[in-house]
């Protein structure tokens, strides 16, 4: 039986509302060429899956535990981008179940072999895009 999802949806004329907003205050008040305003970021399910069980860890009596309560993705810039100056990325960080982000793992989870936990697996578009989406705004 598959679980309901229990979260808010947006109405599609709100998303495409917002998101136009976004991108007028960011080419207007930030001066961002049109080109260079970031549509989307896409984040692939599978990387997102690594990272929910590299903090799980499953007890004697077989119960999963989490040690992560979600994920926090920071907006970057990547230096010297070749397919679009100046590239917003997302960095993704694990969140902690008090809402702290975990930056280094030096706690024994899963062979910890590096001392970050800051992923950079995120697709930008326009490199990644949906351009026959509603949300896909000129």
């Amino acid at each position: 039986m598959k679980s309901t999802i229990n979260v808010p949806t947006v109405p599609l004329q709100e998303a495409i509302d917002r998101v136009a907003r976004f991108r007028k205050q960011i080419q207007t008040a930030a001066q961002v060429p049109e080109e260079n305003i970031p549509r989307a970021i896409f984040i692939p399910i599978a990387d997102i899956m690594a990272i929910i069980d590299k903090f799980q860890t499953i007890d004697a009596e077989g119960n999963i535990h989490s040690a992560i309560r979600g994920v926090r993705a920071y907006f970057a810039v990547k230096e010297g981008d070749e397919d679009l100056p100046d590239d917003i990325t997302a960095l993704i960080v694990p969140v902690d179940v008090k809402g702290n982000d975990i930056i280094a793992t030096n706690n024994g989870l899963k062979d910890d072999v590096d001392d970050s936990d800051i992923y950079d697996f995120t697709k930008p578009c326009p490199s990644y895009c949906d351009p026959n989406s509603p949300l896909f705004i000129q």
